[in-house]
């Protein structure tokens, strides 16, 4: 869960690096640093740059892919393939792997697209909310990391449920009774000492 949570957040940061990127030309290659480090964060290809970023996690994806017990990529999302714990989390990270590389797509048009003097046309790409369009890229993204996230949370949910269950009246009035008798205990040990002090 924490690993999903830092990816959607850092996923947030690198969809507004891709936006500064074509409003901020002067500092447009700071931008695409930050952008490949976000990426980098979430899934971690050693070595990748951004103009072979996408080609190195299709390769990776597809290596995966014909056998889902290889995560060939770091990164957040590595984390989460390599700890599959429950029903339907498999298919949740998968999602979001497809999902990653949908935008990293979209993202490596928008950058040829300016690249080659087509700003507006960039900027359609990159704020459009219509499938194949960053802004709608980006929504699908975020909510596959959400869906993984809560089918996390719910295991833990019915994890501390089940705790609860467990915990009868026998169990809480000797947890009672050991609590007093370590107060009473510790009352002892400091009056012993104070005694010394007079």
């Amino acid at each position: 869960m924490i690993a999903l949570s830092r990816a959607r957040a850092v996923a947030y940061d690198m969809n507004a690096d891709e936006s500064r990127y074509l409003t901020d030309p002067s500092r447009a290659a700071a931008y695409e640093q930050g952008f490949l480090d976000k990426a980098q964060a979430i899934v971690r290809l050693d070595g990748a740059a951004l103009p072979d970023y996408g080609a190195r996690l299709a390769d990776a994806a597809a290596r995966h892919r014909a056998d889902r017990t290889v995560v060939p990529f770091g990164g957040y999302l590595g984390s989460e393939l390599h700890n599959i714990t429950f029903a339907g989390e498999q298919d949740a990270a998968e999602r979001v792997l497809d999902a990653f590389q949908q935008y990293q797509r979209t993202d490596r048009g928008i950058r040829e697209l300016r690249d080659a003097g087509r700003l507006k046309e960039a900027v359609t790409l990159n704020t459009g909310l219509s499938k194949g369009q960053s802004d709608y890229d980006f929504g699908q993204l975020s909510t596959g990391i959400g869906d993984a996230i809560a089918i996390n949370a719910g295991a833990m949910d019915r994890a501390v449920a089940a705790t609860d269950d467990d915990l009868d009246g026998t169990t809480a009035a000797l947890a009672g009774g050991a609590l007093v008798l370590a107060l009473g205990l510790t009352a002892f040990g400091v009056r012993a000492r104070l005694r010394e002090y007079r």
